[in-house]
């Protein structure tokens, strides 16, 4: 009898940003674990990382159609369920190949997890009705935080194991690239990008619609009344940059707005993180607030949670960031204003912030989680088997 499980994993890529998770798991002495995944999605600007894991990875040719809406790869179905004692298979039936995958090793009875977000922001309601109506055919599920468990207890998923990863970033990684920094580098850093003397509020996100940079630039005129030297710094980039820059220049304050581009390199954007007041995200905030949070940064964003994405069960209102009302430019301000002016209420949300990033949601908590997944599921099929 084997000692450890031989773990297959069907997905669309390994994103860059998840390499430290699946370093963790592909390295992991408990079980074997491999994974089949593309090189690239096409429209999805996300660095891959696959190139680091060579033989543990196995590339799949794919073609879509609809606009990317509708995805299908070439999956070794006979290698997989040859050589493997659990699939954990991407959770987004748009992947249809995937759903056939599960399905075929459903009535085959081997151990499916189905991996993924059970709601997502701005998602069609027929599209989530159509992907948990996939995903109550499977006995296991592993989703993205913990509140994903509870909604997924109350629709009705009661008989199904579920566990979640709680998502986050590599916060090993953060910590060593804030350490490089001292008091006296960041003071020096400020003074070379002309924001010696500013507070600065951040935004590190893509500048597309759905992320409401549209408010930020509304609320900025109240905001400098009451402290002039106030800087919104903005990392990113997006189609919607020119129109954010046109609305600027007509409120008058294209003056308090640094926009720098994309950064992606850890070092690059810890003097950003590490020298702002806050982080502001008006949209659906999603892995942008556990970065904020790694660095103690807190995060003010919008309180419609089920406009959010998953990541937001990691936000506690007055904890270690604070929530405004969805869409009202007057309340963003008011939050901002109320946090900027409180130093002991921003000192109390950067330690929550930085605690929660490094004990509850980060890729060694996911890696973890993922493990308690993965045994789960084999000693209950081996205990069925033996019955």
């Amino acid at each position: 009898m084997r000692s450890r499980p031989r773990v297959a994993i069907v997905t669309n890529i390994i994103p860059h940003y998840r390499a430290d998770f699946y370093r963790r798991i592909l390295a992991s002495s408990d079980f074997d674990c491999h994974v089949f995944c593309q090189k690239a999605v096409p429209g999805l600007n996300v660095g891959t990382a696959d190139h680091m894991f060579p033989g543990q990875v196995t590339l799949l040719n794919a073609v879509s159609a609809a606009n990317e809406r509708i995805a299908w790869q070439t999956l070794p179905y006979s290698r997989i369920r040859a050589n493997f004692d659990v699939c954990f298979i991407h959770g987004n039936p748009r992947v249809v190949s995937g759903v056939l995958l599960s399905l075929v090793l459903r009535a085959l009875r081997m151990p499916v997890v189905i991996w993924g977000q059970a709601h997502t922001a701005g998602a069609c309601s027929v599209s989530e009705r159509i992907r948990l109506a996939w995903w109550r055919a499977f006995s296991n599920l592993f989703v993205y935080t913990d509140a994903e468990v509870n909604y997924l207890r109350e629709r009705g998923f009661m008989r199904q194991l579920i566990l979640a990863m709680n998502n986050g970033l590599d916060q090993a990684a953060i910590d060593a690239a804030a350490a490089k920094w001292t008091p006296a580098d960041l003071i020096e850093w400020r003074r070379r990008v002309g924001l010696e003397q500013n507070v600065i509020v951040l935004s590190c996100a893509r500048l597309i619609p759905r992320n409401r940079f549209d408010l930020m630039i509304d609320a900025l005129p109240r905001l400098l009344e009451v402290d002039p030297t106030l800087t919104w710094c903005v990392l990113g980039d997006g189609p919607e940059r020119k129109q954010l820059e046109d609305r600027a220049r007509q409120r008058g304050i294209s003056q308090a707005i640094q926009w720098r581009g994309p950064l992606y390199d850890e070092d690059s954007l810890a003097p950003w993180f590490m020298s702002s007041a806050v982080l502001v995200h008006p949209g659906a905030v999603g892995l942008t607030l556990l970065h904020a949070f790694g660095y103690g940064l807190p995060v003010v964003t919008h309180d419609e949670r089920s406009q959010q994405m998953p990541e937001i069960a990691a936000l506690g209102d007055g904890s270690n960031g604070v929530l405004f009302r969805q869409g009202d430019v007057k309340s963003l301000a008011e939050t901002l204003l109320g946090v900027l002016r409180a130093p002991e209420l921003r000192s109390h949300l950067s330690e929550a912030a930085l605690r929660t990033a490094r004990e509850e949601f980060n890729t060694a908590v996911m890696a973890q989680r993922f493990s308690e997944m993965v045994h789960a599921v084999w000693e209950h099929d081996r205990g069925v088997a033996n019955a």
